[in-house]
């Protein structure tokens, strides 16, 4: 059985400009996801928490390594990122699991080394510092995981609403982008790989005849990791009420 949150569908890739699909980064959210509730609902299993610990880490790391990996190149996205790197590189909770991978991968060493159990808090795992990892979180692990995994998702919300035409296939295929590359419907219906004649079907108006080509593209595969863990949702072109989050107030 595969993931729940996971589907198969179509993924754009804009071969002029995108080195590869951005469904890799929806890929890797589910992964780090995967792990992070073995974390969560791991009980007393020490040994599985050490393991789903590094596992999760090198998922949710990984995140932002596809995220450049399926943009790179591109001059909107190069200034945007190099900002949320400065943010990263800021972060404690980003630079210590940052170098938990590292360690975790290239030496074999394990900062998950011990926990505790209590009536109020149950069973608690816990970090503890290393001569290569000196500084790590108060939180226990869960806490600590669970964090980070919404702060790295929170950066893959921002990139799907400052960058819909790149990334999202719903905000690809509308009449508005392709008349800003000076391309019409029937290009449209031929990227998707259909006859360009597809959509002209008698009695749609376009409009209708670019709503039905948006149903055959893929859109934002983690939407249910948004809503789960933000409480978001990426909308569509096609939603009753359509707008777009203003990034720059405070969540």
């Amino acid at each position: 059985m595969g993931h729940p949150g996971c589907r198969m569908s179509f993924s754009v890739r804009l071969e002029k400009e995108m080195p590869r699909t951005f469904g890799l980064v929806d890929s890797k959210v589910q992964e780090a996801e995967y792990f992070l509730n073995r974390i969560i609902n791991a009980d007393m299993f020490f040994f599985g928490v050490q393991c789903d610990a590094v596992a999760f880490t090198a998922a949710a790391r990984s995140i932002t390594f596809a995220m450049q990996s399926s943009l790179k190149g591109i001059p909107e996205f190069n200034s945007w990122y190099e900002e949320k790197q400065k943010e990263l590189r800021a972060d404690p909770l980003a630079r210590f699991f940052n170098d938990f991978r590292r360690i975790s991968q290239h030496i074999g060493e394990n900062v998950v080394v011990g926990g505790s159990v209590d009536r109020e808090n149950g069973v608690l795992f816990y970090f503890g510092s290393l001569p290569d990892l000196p500084n790590v979180p108060d939180l226990d692990v869960a806490s600590a995981c669970k964090q980070y995994f919404k702060n790295t998702l929170k950066l893959v919300y921002e990139c799907y609403i400052t960058f819909p035409t790149l990334i999202n296939g719903k905000w690809y295929f509308t009449k508005e982008h392709f008349a800003s590359l000076d391309k019409t419907i029937e290009d449209a219906v031929e990227e998707l790989g259909f006859p360009r004649n597809w959509a002209r079907v008698p009695g749609l108006d376009e409009d209708a005849q670019w709503f039905c080509l948006r149903r055959q593209a893929d859109g934002c595969n983690i939407q249910e990791q948004f809503m789960n863990w933000l409480d978001k949702r990426v909308p569509y072109p096609d939603d009753e009420s359509t707008e777009v989050e203003d990034l720059s107030s405070p969540s």
